[in-house]
């Protein structure tokens, strides 16, 4: 690990020079903090500051990084399932807990990395995030204590955390099998989150398994207007659907929607099930199946598993939240 003695010799000073750049002493000019701070991203050290006042039993922040929060992100309530079980855990810690957005810190021209060493952060907890952000990746390769939800990569210092994607959505092809569908149709996430990829597969491997070759798959991106749209073309197309899964429950009430409009009753001509387990499903009419995960969980167990990677403790580094497949009248 790159420690602040490596750093000093890149940039040409001493140890202490280091340490008082780093707090923001007045009298090393800036010109020789920025020497350091290059040095210092090069080699990609992280303070230590936040892991020493974990051990003198200070507790530090700790930060929970999401992708942006709008309007619209209102709507997923999940979000505020994981703000809550991050929360509720890390003040039973004592522990004082910072929430960030990715468009804020990219505001400011920092990478994750930088953001969180400026911030005094004793980890991140991440969600949200493509899985080719070049943030993420280099905030990944660096030392820094990370744990990510749903969001799948393992290393010394990082976990994540999920439901197992794979085998809900093998559940859901499953039961809507047992129920007679058989043309199936899947509504994907964004094209590169680690949630849509896993969730095909598993549509994919459940379909295969039980003889369901002419199953049809549309793009969705998670967003309810996009999935009512593509919804709405295919089953003029595809007047033969008999079950129609959604990678999220937003996109099943666009799908909803565009059903309705094609006169077709959901439940009766065609199936819907939808996935993440809000709570708007349970009041449609018919009630809309879906698979409910467990975020408030999640949030907590990433506050463990953080902590844990921060002490240098043994920890998980895969963590499956089981999942409950909700039989509504929509199946």
């Amino acid at each position: 690990m790159i420690t602040i003695k490596d750093v000093a010799k890149a940039a040409g000073v001493n140890v202490s020079t280091v340490s008082k750049a780093y707090n923001n002493y007045s009298v090393i000019s800036d010109a020789t903090k920025e020497k350091i701070f290059k040095a210092a991203k090069e080699l990609g050290y992280i303070p230590s500051k936040s892991a020493a006042e974990l051990s003198r039993g200070v507790q530090p922040y700790l930060g929970l990084i999401v992708n942006n929060l709008n309007t619209y992100s209102a709507k997923d309530e999940y979000i505020f399932r994981i703000v809550s079980g991050v929360q509720e855990r890390s003040s039973e810690l004592d522990m004082d807990l910072t929430l960030f957005t990715t468009a804020q810190i990219k505001k400011n021209g920092y990478n994750y990395i930088e953001f969180c060493r400026r911030h005094r952060l004793l980890g991140a907890i991440v969600h949200g995030l493509d899985k080719n952000d070049p943030y993420l990746t280099e905030l990944l390769e660096s030392p820094l204590p990370c744990v990510l939800i749903d969001i799948e990569h393992e290393s010394p210092t990082s976990a994540f955390i999920s439901s197992d994607n794979i085998r809900a959505a093998e559940d859901v092809v499953e039961h809507m099998h047992n129920k007679g569908r058989r043309k199936l149709c899947h509504i994907l996430g964004t094209p590169d989150a680690y949630v849509t990829l896993q969730r095909q597969e598993g549509f994919l491997n459940a379909a295969k398994r039980l003889g369901l070759n002419d199953t049809v798959i549309i793009p969705g991106e998670f967003n309810e207007y996009v999935a009512y749209a593509n919804m709405k073309k295919t089953l003029q197309h595809h007047k033969d659907i008999q079950g129609v899964f959604a990678s999220s429950d937003l996109m099943a009430l666009g799908a909803k929607r565009a059903i309705i409009e094609a006169g077709l009753i959901i439940g009766k001509d065609i199936s819907l099930v939808g996935f993440d387990g809000l709570t708007a499903l349970e009041y449609t009419s018919p009630a809309i199946a879906t698979v409910r995960q467990d975020f408030h969980t999640m949030g907590r167990l990433a506050v463990d598993t953080l902590v844990s990677i921060s002490r240098g403790e043994r920890f998980n580094a895969k963590n499956y939240v089981a999942h409950e497949l909700l039989e509504r009248e929509s199946v």
